[in-house]
């Protein structure tokens, strides 16, 4: 009986690569001495294993999985030469197959990557699919060396770069205390990030989509490590998966990072948390709440509450004493702004200027905000950094994308720790993202 065809091996790894991107070219095959005449390569198993393997392979043409499984444990012990440990990885991958056993299928694979008969061309592929079992069976260290292989032998695509970097990352987890990672967890995820930006670069430079949830991964995995990556993670992030759930992580570690931020500093955080949806929480929609009440802003106070309240995010009773306070001051507030626009227009500094157009802002008149904060501005005797974010700020809620750039564009690195031009570049990437 002849014994299964080495071709059969590529059918069986791409019955269990359903979903996976596989070559599109084959890697060059190395000359093998041991070919016959059309090519193909030519195995000649030992007289010791041959009968062994030839009642294995009626057992998997049986689908008699169970029977091979126990068969190869016994024939294991006669294959002595390379082309029978070949043939012997072949029936634990079939065997594997047939018995959806993933510990076989990678004995399998290994098994033939040993036995030194491999066709060059497969290498890479075989080399791809142990790694892939190995991270399943969570030894990492195993699937770190053989996706590194699949690479170096020239496996094409993405696949084994994300790869490597989960077996970074699945590590990690192996490293934490408490809630956060150790000091060995944060150098494996260090490690595995290179990786997961090449993957992504790889999908780039191939004109292929990347799944968002790779730049969400990078930039949880960065942020967790405190990595200095976290930075253009963010960025990464944000301009690619930009959801709520990215900002409130971006946001929350630039606020855990400056602990010492002013409070307009603050306001002006919470106002992109607003902006991006990423507020979610009682919590924070108290924290916003405040900051405005206490900046003197209580058409900004009222405004919030109502909008969480109509984003079912805090409840109607949520914030019902400041809510009452704010509705209150706010309309003798909105009473007064027509004048002291005017008394803006004749002071003899911003100041007046830029605080009646805060108020504006509170109340949802963009366009009035930006033209007092211009004025502010140009009349000068106030922070530039704080007006022009809040220039930008109003502009970029207006709809005027490319003025709000601008202004935002000439925030400087002062203030506490250059954090207010760390906020206005994140509203820099929320005015240039598509959904916002």
């Amino acid at each position: 009986m002849r014994l299964l065809r080495t071709t059969a091996l590529s059918i069986a790894l791409a019955a269990v690569s359903a979903g996976m991107m596989m070559p599109s070219a084959a890697v060059a095959q190395k000359k093998n001495d041991k070919k016959a005449d059309d090519g193909k390569m030519k195995l000649s198993p030992s007289k010791e294993f041959t009968p062994g393997a030839q009642a294995l392979q009626e057992m998997l043409a049986k689908s008699d999985f169970e029977g091979a499984k126990a068969k190869l444990a016994e024939i294991e012990p006669t294959a002595t030469k390379p082309d029978d440990k070949y043939f012997l990885g072949n029936f634990y991958l079939n065997t594997g197959i047939g018995l959806k056993d993933e510990s076989l299928q990678r004995k399998g694979v290994e098994t033939m990557l040993a036995s030194g008969m491999t066709p060059a061309a497969d290498v890479p592929k075989f080399h791809y699919f142990a790694g892939q079992f190995a991270l399943n069976a969570k030894d990492h260290a195993a699937a770190r060396q053989h996706l590194q292989q699949a690479a170096q032998a020239g496996y094409e695509g993405a696949n084994p770069e994300i790869y490597l970097a989960e077996s970074y990352f699945g590590e990690a987890y192996n490293n934490v205390n408490g809630n956060q990672f150790n000091p060995a967890g944060k150098a494996l995820v260090q490690q595995g990030l290179p990786h997961l930006k090449k993957a992504i670069e790889l999908r780039q430079s191939a004109g292929e989509a990347v799944d968002a949830s790779w730049y969400t991964r990078g930039l949880k995995m960065s942020v967790l490590a405190d990595d200095p990556s976290q930075i253009e993670w963010s960025k990464l992030a944000l301009a690619h998966a930009g959801t709520p759930d990215n900002w409130r992580v971006v946001l929350r570690s630039l606020q855990d990072a400056n602990d010492n931020m002013t409070r307009d500093e603050t306001l002006d955080l919470m106002r992109l948390m607003d902006s991006s949806k990423s507020l979610q929480n009682a919590y924070s929609y108290s924290e916003y709440a405040e900051s405005a009440w206490k900046a003197g802003l209580p058409g900004e106070v009222k405004a919030v509450i109502e909008t969480g309240r109509a984003r079912g995010e805090i409840d109607n009773n949520s914030l019902s004493d400041l809510y009452r306070l704010a509705t209150e001051s706010a309309a003798k507030d909105k009473a007064t702004l027509a004048s002291s626009a005017t008394s803006a227009a004749s002071a003899a500094t911003g100041k007046p200027a830029s605080s009646t157009a805060s108020a504006y802002m509170g109340f949802g008149d963009y366009a009035k905000a930006a033209e007092l904060y211009r004025l502010a501005l140009q009349k000068g005797g106030v922070d530039a950094d704080e007006v022009n974010t809040r220039l930008g700020i109003a502009l970029a809620r207006s709809g005027d994308k490319a003025g709000a750039v601008e202004a935002f564009g000439k925030v400087g690195n002062g203030g506490t720790n250059g954090v207010r031009r760390k906020i206005a570049d994140l509203w820099t990437v929320w005015v240039n993202n598509p959904t916002a």
